[in-house]
């Protein structure tokens, strides 16, 4: 059902909304066309979509990227809306007595985002990452996947090789996939030198002052051959 024009968010700062628009503009730079808006009280949370399997044989782990956003009034909501939309009513919120007003667009119906979501307590701190540990996976990861893909594959051998790549464990104690190295680079989470790792089964997650990455994650071998 699409958003009516009632359906709204109202920023403290054009800062908030501005940063709000970097992280999900960052998003796009993978398979990424909609957000998640989840509001509640004062904060709204936007979810996106770094990696997700597609079909039943597909083992690419499920990694999703979060960022909050302090709210001026209260809202209430749960929707997912395209991002080109989206950014353009970021760029043309209405201020009115020092807050800014962004009307939602309408609703995109998406498969993608039937998932339920990480919950929000329960979780158990497991330890650190450093930074630079990350970007070295992400910085091999894409070696291999140029490597081995073939110039002009077609889109279902390109998502094979990803899925092995982004899908392998770089941790075994934790069971934490290369996928949330690609996540960190994508939306710019990198300005922490070290993130701290959580897990609620069966969602893992790695946080810093950026927002927060979490994956679901499943097992891949990947073949060096």
């Amino acid at each position: 059902m699409p958003a009516s024009k009632s359906i709204s968010l109202t920023f403290t700062s054009r800062e908030s909304i501005s940063d709000l628009a970097t992280f999900i503009d960052r998003s796009g730079l993978v398979d990424n066309s909609a957000v998640r808006l989840v509001a509640k009280g004062n904060l709204v949370v936007a979810w996106v979509q770094v990696l997700a399997p597609r079909g039943l044989n597909d083992t690419t782990p499920t990694v999703l990227g979060m960022r909050g956003a302090e709210l001026a009034v209260e809202a209430k909501f749960d929707i997912v809306v395209p991002i080109d939309s989206l950014r353009a009513r970021f760029d043309n919120a209405v201020e009115s007595d020092n807050v800014f007003v962004v009307t939602m667009p309408m609703q995109t119906p998406t498969v993608r985002w039937k998932i339920p979501l990480p919950p929000q307590t329960g979780w158990e701190t497991l330890g650190k990452i450093g930074a630079s540990d990350l970007q070295v996976v992400v910085r091999e990861g894409m070696k291999i996947i140029k490597r081995k893909v073939p110039r002009n594959a077609e889109e279902h051998i390109v998502r094979s090789y990803r899925s092995q790549v982004w899908g392998t464990t770089i941790n075994g104690s934790l069971g934490l996939p290369a996928g949330v190295a690609l996540a960190a680079e994508t939306l710019g989470f990198f300005g922490d030198k070290v993130m701290d790792i959580s897990v609620k089964e069966p969602w893992i997650r790695l946080s810093s002052t950026r927002g927060e990455i979490l994956a679901k994650h499943t097992p891949v071998i990947l073949d060096e051959a």
